[in-house]
């Protein structure tokens, strides 16, 4: 078993650690690493033509670039640089959008395939058409086209000097290509968003509160599991734990923030030129860049139509700011982002780990003794009751004890243990300043005991005959091989002491009564006690013998059974006050050899021998007792009952300590997150609502003055 909790636990810590590693590496791999969401998996790879086209482009841009940043003017184009993943060309049928700023700045012109911007050598402007076939690759920083619609990027070193002369040429009508609009648009600014802006895009914490559910997944498993994998699965959990709070927690840094220009202009109501934008709200456009708009700002976006509005938006055309008012900043800064998920995968985890706690572990010792140690605990060690009963004990102290007691006899036994002394409990004493009992007495043993001997010794006679019994009358009866009782009048006058009642030994009665050749058992009795019976022998054959003793011991054993039950119940009553010193772990406290049998493994009539002898020695034995006080509690007799349990030792006791920590830790984020899932989830359901109604109060100052108005969310 424990061989397959280590493989289990090894493939789990691998698992885990592939997981941690691909997760770094995802989150931390290039930006254009990531996958285009418009490509088909077919792709080809470079031939060899194409690459030496391609290094020659970029050596070209390269020096471009050198130029502008000797002059000092800020270059144009950013930098490409080839990967490993730019070996595949990917050919897709996209229509190309234009997006630009009326600057006065050289190629100034961004070009998206959907919501993917890409590098088009700008000499290709005019091979743009409705319907484009592309064929692109990845690089470090966007993916580059290299084919466009037959034109490709190894033939265009000779085709450059062809370009500037035909620069001048008017685009074609079908071109996805905006035209130059008469509005003019003013840049005002380039700057980052914002954190309250990046909180809009932020990832919602899912992933990682899976990683912490699974972090304390682990430290369940190395409380449980072998020793040998402790350190390592605690030291993978902190680590994940770790890492995940940190991603949860940490401030963006700069290139996590995305860029947001500031433009100023008029915007206007445009039909749609580009697929990318179906679907949007009424699609408005400021000059020649067709914005993207939250959805709950519907209602007032009308507001700015045709006045000169500050607008700020991102690469993609998604609206951030607009006028005096509209604003994702002001949103997330009045009415947070209600990031609920991770709280109710948080809570799931915990209560997974919670309800393993309870099902796997026996919680009780480990609580007790982590209470304890927080309280501080003290070590006792006593040979006398007077001793003990000075001392103020404590869950948690050190006790050693020592002396004589009893042991105890439970009223009932637990069927999921052994008792070695039955029907002696000796994993608990009690110990008092009282005189020990007597041992177990009893008339009705003394008497089945005698009808016991008496027919034993009549159906098999040792020694010579009875001297009474003419010699030859003896040797015909021995030869014959029949059986005389010499003493019939006894075995009756037995029978009538031990079964006086007239339910009791039916049997064995009729059976005498045949014998004696009497009415009933009455009159059998009265010419017994008359001594009628006196010199009368009974001959029996074999078979009659042997059914008679049977009867007898058949009677004589339920009074055997019950009188030993009787007996065992009446030692459950020692003198009160004193202490009862138990093991909860049911170790035995004393030194005696246990019997190898059981006392009702006994025959009937070997069950009072042995229980005599028991209560001989375990009424008042010496005993020792030494462990952890796990329980203190008085009956009504007032005898104190201390639990001790075993010190455990260091590794067990940082198991308990664990298990404590981690059922603290487990139930107070399962309550907590529950708490906070349910309360996210309503703010959730009511934040839009909200917003809405702010900008209904901002846009109409008769409901409420902007100036006093605060919201409260």
């Amino acid at each position: 078993m424990s061989t397959i909790v280590i493989i289990l636990a090894v493939m789990l810590a691998c698992s885990v650690g592939a997981g941690c590693f691909f997760w770094y590496a995802m989150r931390h791999r290039p930006p254009l690493a990531k996958p285009l969401p418009f490509i088909s998996p077919p792709f080809r790879k470079l031939n060899d033509d194409e690459r030496k086209g391609i290094e020659r482009y970029i050596a070209s841009l390269t020096k471009n670039r050198d130029a502008s940043l000797s002059s000092g003017a800020s270059p144009a184009i950013d930098p490409l640089v080839l990967t490993s993943q730019s070996n595949n060309v990917y050919p897709v049928t996209r229509s190309i959008t234009r997006y630009g700023l009326s600057t006065d700045e050289p190629h100034n012109w961004r070009y998206y395939l959907d919501a993917v911007e890409v590098h088009l050598p700008p000499q290709w402007e005019q091979y743009i058409a409705e319907e484009n076939f592309v064929e692109l690759i990845k690089t470090q920083t966007i993916p580059l086209v290299i084919s466009l619609n037959g034109h490709s990027l190894v033939n265009y070193i000779y085709e450059q000097p062809a370009m500037a002369a035909t620069a001048a040429r008017p685009l074609a009508q079908n071109a996805s290509i905006r035209k130059e609009e008469s509005e003019h648009i003013e840049l005002l600014s380039v700057r980052k968003e914002t954190p309250e802006e990046y909180a809009l895009s932020r990832p919602d914490g899912t992933r990682e509160a899976v990683a912490i559910g699974v972090a304390l997944l682990l430290f369940f498993i190395s409380l449980v599991g072998p020793l040998l994998m402790m350190p390592w699965l605690n030291l993978t959990a902190v680590v994940i734990i770790l890492v995940s709070a940190w991603s949860l927690y940490r401030r963006p840094s700069e290139k996590d923030l995305r860029e947001i220009h500031c433009l100023r202009g008029a915007p206007k109501r445009w039909g749609l030129f580009g697929e990318s934008n179906q679907g949007q709200i009424g699609n408005i456009s400021l000059g020649i860049i067709d914005l993207i708009y939250p959805a709950h700002w519907q209602p007032y976006i009308t507001h700015d139509f045709g006045k000169e509005t500050e607008v700020d938006i991102y690469l993609n055309r998604h609206v951030v700011r607009q006028g005096r008012f509209l604003s994702l900043q002001d949103e997330v800064r009045n009415f947070p982002v209600q990031r609920w998920r991770k709280n109710v995968v948080l809570a799931a985890g915990s209560l997974l780990v919670l309800a393993l706690l309870i099902a796997w572990v026996p919680l009780s010792m480990p609580l007790k003794l982590s209470m304890a140690w927080l309280k501080g605990t003290e070590s006792v060690q006593v040979t006398s009751v007077n001793d003990l009963e000075k001392i103020p004990l404590r869950v948690g102290d050190r006790l050693k004890v020592s002396g004589r007691g009893m042991c105890s006899i439970p009223t009932t036994y637990q069927g999921n243990r052994s008792y070695a002394f039955m029907p002696f409990d000796c994993s608990a004493i009690y110990w008092n300043n009282s005189p020990p009992l007597p041992q177990p007495q009893s008339d009705i043993i003394d008497k089945a005991t005698a009808l016991l001997n008496t027919t034993s010794l009549q159906l098999h006679p040792q020694g010579s005959p009875d001297p009474k019994l003419n010699p030859q009358l003896a040797t015909a009866i021995q030869k014959s091989g029949m059986i005389l009782l010499d003493d019939f009048s006894d075995i009756v006058l037995r029978t009538q002491e031990l079964c006086s009642q007239d339910q009791d030994c039916v049997r064995l009665k009729n059976a005498l009564v045949n014998l004696g050749n009497a009415k009933d058992w009455e009159t059998l009795v009265q010419r017994a006690d008359s001594g009628s019976l006196n010199g009368m022998n009974v001959l029996l054959r074999p078979v009659s013998a042997e059914a008679l003793e049977n009867l007898v011991n058949t009677a004589t054993s339920s009074f055997f059974y019950r009188e030993t039950r009787r007996a065992a119940e009446s030692l459950n009553s020692p003198p009160p006050g004193g202490f009862l010193i138990l093991s909860d772990e049911g170790r035995q406290l004393v030194s005696q050899q246990a019997p190898n049998i059981s006392l009702f493994d006994y025959n009937a009539p070997d069950q009072w021998p042995e229980l005599q002898r028991l209560s001989g020695m375990l009424l008042h034995t010496p005993f020792s007792a030494s462990g952890i006080v796990t329980n203190i509690s008085t009956d009504a007799n007032g005898t104190r009952h201390i639990a001790l349990h075993s010190a455990p030792d260091t590794i067990t006791l940082f198991r308990y300590l664990g298990i404590t920590l981690l059922l603290l830790v487990v139930a107070l984020s399962f309550i907590v997150n529950s708490l906070l899932a349910l309360r996210r989830m309503h703010r959730n359901r009511v934040r839009i609502n909200a917003i809405q109604d702010y900008y209904d109060k901002c846009f109409n100052p008769r409901l409420n003055s902007t100036q006093s108005f605060r919201p409260q969310f």
